[in-house]
């Protein structure tokens, strides 16, 4: 299935992009499946995409000594994850797993940082839509992590 404009512009966190960089992120986009339990990355995985969901639901976590992990959240519809395909070293901070059926769009990471250094105004809106991502993320990490030390 290839994506439209349109799609995208249902889609919260390709908000104020234009048409025709829209259209460019279609240019390097496709859409994955994945069931229940499907495993997309582990923590530490080297990434060549990010995702943004479509629909479903994700769990996103750490793991620590002894295989122990630990749930730090959900991923909403509309929000980006896998974000460290980016940034070099490109390596996962998290896991992520399907806990239900779920669809997500898959941006080429490579093609993606392509086009941030090609347009300025492109690559402003998506490092300052990541930023927000990663300090959300921050807030949301430091928050289970509190609560797993009162356990």
């Amino acid at each position: 299935m290839k994506l439209t404009t349109g799609d995208f512009k249902k889609i919260r966190f390709f908000d104020h992009y234009t048409d025709k960089q829209l259209e460019t992120i279609s240019t390097m986009s496709s859409i994955k499946e994945f069931k229940v339990k499907d495993i997309l990355f582990e923590q530490y995985d080297v990434l060549s995409e990010v995702y943004v969901l479509l629909g479903g639901s994700l769990s996103l976590g750490i793991s620590l000594a002894k295989e122990k992990r630990i749930h730090l959240g959900s991923i909403e519809e509309g929000q980006l994850f896998s974000w460290s395909a980016v940034f070099s070293p490109y390596i996962s901070t998290a896991w992520v797993m399907a806990m239900a059926p779920a669809k997500v769009i898959a941006i080429d990471a490579k093609k993606l940082n392509e086009e941030i250094e090609k347009d300025c105004d492109f690559g402003f809106k998506t490092m300052s839509k990541i930023a927000q991502t990663i300090s959300h993320r921050l807030s949301d990490t430091r928050f289970q992590l509190m609560n797993q030390m009162m356990l």
